[in-house]
């Protein structure tokens, strides 16, 4: 009797979050970033995007599994110069967890997707620091793909890459709707020209 209520518990507590495991990456707005292209570290520069997408990402975490977790900085956006994509490469491949697949046996990568892929249901644990984030890469060629990411919510906390700078203006107004009704943290990180190599430039 005491294990069917318990049972029983456990199924009302996680009811509110079975939505969040139908939810998958939206290749019609997103690009992944590509883990064959090239991918070089820079430290200094891994550590200042590190620190940035993390500050007002909030802990992922809430009290109770139908509420929304507090995101203090739903959407922010910087800039590093074109210069330093193969470093930005890099931080992005490690931040969305592919290295963990190209560690492990097949087996062994589908246990961690699936681990991934149940994480919503452990509303009231904190964001681990390795914990995978989603990702893109989006070029020119992308453009098409405004519409979609103006409709778009994340599913979990996301670092676009924009390599086109051109573009900054129209996607960041397209990702307002992702800041206004989204619930995860968006990091838009433009790849400019004008931006001395090794920097980030914030805003």
């Amino acid at each position: 009797m005491l294990s069917a209520a318990l049972a029983a518990a456990v199924a009302l507590a996680i009811a509110p979050r079975l939505p969040r495991l139908r939810q998958r990456y939206d290749d019609t707005a997103l690009a992944p970033i590509d883990g064959a292209a090239d991918r070089r570290d820079n430290p200094a520069l891994t550590g200042q995007l590190a620190a940035w997408a993390a500050r007002g990402a909030g802990t992922g975490a809430t009290l109770l599994p139908w509420a929304r977790p507090a995101v203090p900085t739903p959407l922010a956006t910087a800039r590093v110069s074109a210069s330093d994509a193969a470093a930005v490469r890099h931080f992005g491949y490690r931040l969305a967890g592919y290295h963990q697949l190209d560690a492990r046996s097949r087996l062994g990568g589908i246990l961690y997707r699936i681990g991934v892929q149940l994480r919503p249901l452990a509303w009231c644990l904190p964001r681990r620091a390795d914990e995978p984030w989603d990702d893109a890469w989006l070029t020119a060629a992308d453009a098409p793909r405004l519409p979609a990411l103006a409709r778009w919510l994340p599913r979990r906390p996301t670092l676009i890459v924009l390599a086109d700078a051109h573009l900054a203006g129209p996607v960041e107004a397209a990702l307002a709707h992702a800041a206004r009704h989204g619930d995860q943290p968006v990091r838009l990180l433009v790849l400019d020209p004008a931006t001395p190599p090794g920097q980030l430039r914030a805003g």
